[in-house]
């Protein structure tokens, strides 16, 4: 995967999760690879959302608003992240997915029930953000708050950036990716977002999983292999 990427082992759970959100650079190696065109990769309910929507690509990919490198990917659906996740374990031989809900959680926030990745009070320089003062107007390079926002593990961007779509359905608290679901749980809030607690580690939204924003990306997670 392009630079920056690196896996973080979370102990004793089983998982590995992605240091940082899937940048535009990573992505990028998904769309080369013909990803909107291969059936193979896509469930079937979303291969038919593909199809009655006519997605070549995520939306905002030609914007520059939001299309450098190292900037999260953003505008893509679940079933688009799901994609992703199917292709990169299809080239690798590996089990990589979206992280259900709980394995996102403890990578946020550890064994100390913690309120945010980095402690128990809110710090708006600690992520990007749009509370009190801070205004931006796009997101920014997923490392720009590596030293000052990482989880207990040393992930990154898990309070503010983007919502980050997980696999689980946010009404039954399922995990199948292969079944239909009429939302899909998001975590983590965004760099739009004024209320703080729209960054704590165990605040969740949900949406349709077409739902694709300039608010919404992801981050993959590895299982091993058993």
């Amino acid at each position: 995967m392009p630079a920056p990427f690196d896996w973080i082992n979370i102990p004793n759970k089983g998982y590995s999760m992605a240091k940082y959100p899937v940048t535009n650079a990573q992505f990028a190696k998904f769309t080369e690879a013909g990803g909107y065109h291969t059936e193979r990769w896509w469930t079937k309910g979303g291969w038919q959302q593909k199809q009655k929507d006519s997605w070549k690509e995520p939306c905002f990919w030609q914007d520059s608003t939001f299309n450098s490198d190292t900037q999260p990917v953003v505008g893509v659906s679940w079933y688009g992240a799901v994609a992703f996740c199917l292709w990169l374990s299809d080239i690798t031989g590996e089990k990589i997915m979206l992280p259900t809900e709980d394995q996102w959680q403890y990578a946020a926030q550890g064994d100390d029930g913690r309120v945010y990745p980095w402690g128990n009070d809110w710090d708006g320089s600690r992520c990007h953000n749009s509370v009190g003062d801070n205004n931006p107007d796009r997101t920014s390079s997923v490392i720009l708050y590596e030293s000052k926002g990482a989880s207990p593990f040393g992930v990154v961007d898990m309070a503010g950036h983007v919502w980050e779509w997980c696999l689980t359905d946010y009404d039954t608290q399922t995990n199948n990716f292969s079944l239909s679901a009429n939302r899909r749980t998001l975590r983590g809030g965004s760099w739009v977002e004024t209320d703080s607690d729209a960054f704590r580690c165990d605040y969740q939204i949900g949406y349709d999983p077409p739902f694709a924003y300039p608010y919404s990306g992801f981050r993959i997670v590895r299982t091993e292999n058993k």
